[in-house]
Order: C-alpha cells, then structure tokens, then sequence
C-alpha cells in the first residue's frame, strides 16, 4: 500500500475501488429514482384524497343548508297553516253566530 502525506493508506489497486464506488452510487442513483417516483404517486394521491375530502366537506354544508332552509321553510308553513286554520274557525264561528241570530229574528 501507499501511503500520502496525510498518513492515509490507499488500496493498491485504485481502478477496483473506482469501479465500486461507480457501482455502488449508481446502485444508489437507481433507488432514490425509484423511491422518488413512489413518494411523488403516494404524494399526488395525498392530493387528491385531500382535495376529494374538501369537495365532499363543502357538498355535505351544502346539503345541510338546503335541509335546515327547507325545515324552516316548513316550519313557517305550518305555522301559516295553523293560522289560517284559526281563521277559519272563527269565521266558522261567526257564521254559526249569524245564522242563530237569523234564526231567531
């Protein structure tokens, strides 16, 4: 072996090691190129199910709007159906008092 000026040993043969080292980052390069290609699926499929979450959110809103303007709605009719209702009761009311009153007369 030889050695440098540093006090460090290198191989004697060099080119293996070079060749290893080539090896061993290409080896290296492939796999983050495959890691990087399924973070990026798992990320964009993050995405999408946050996005698909926030577009179910806002139909769900949505929805329950339309269903409590509805419940009111028919509430106020109700309310509406019942004072008609009364109306009609006195005006019922007031027609039996007429007619006894023509009756009598």
């Amino acid at each position: 072996m030889t050695t440098t000026s540093n006090k460090k040993s290198l191989p004697e043969r060099i080119d293996k090691t070079l060749n290893w080292l080539e090896t061993s980052r290409n080896c290296w390069r492939d796999k983050t190129k495959v890691v990087k290609a399924e973070l990026k699926k798992k990320n964009l499929a993050v995405k999408r199910a946050r996005e698909s979450k926030e577009e179910y959110k806002e139909l769900m809103e949505k929805q329950e709007r339309a269903f409590r303007d509805s419940q009111d709605m028919l509430e106020k009719k109700n309310l509406e159906i019942l004072h008609l209702q009364e109306q009609l009761a006195q005006a019922q009311e007031k027609i039996e008092e007429l007619k006894k009153k023509k009756l009598r007369q």
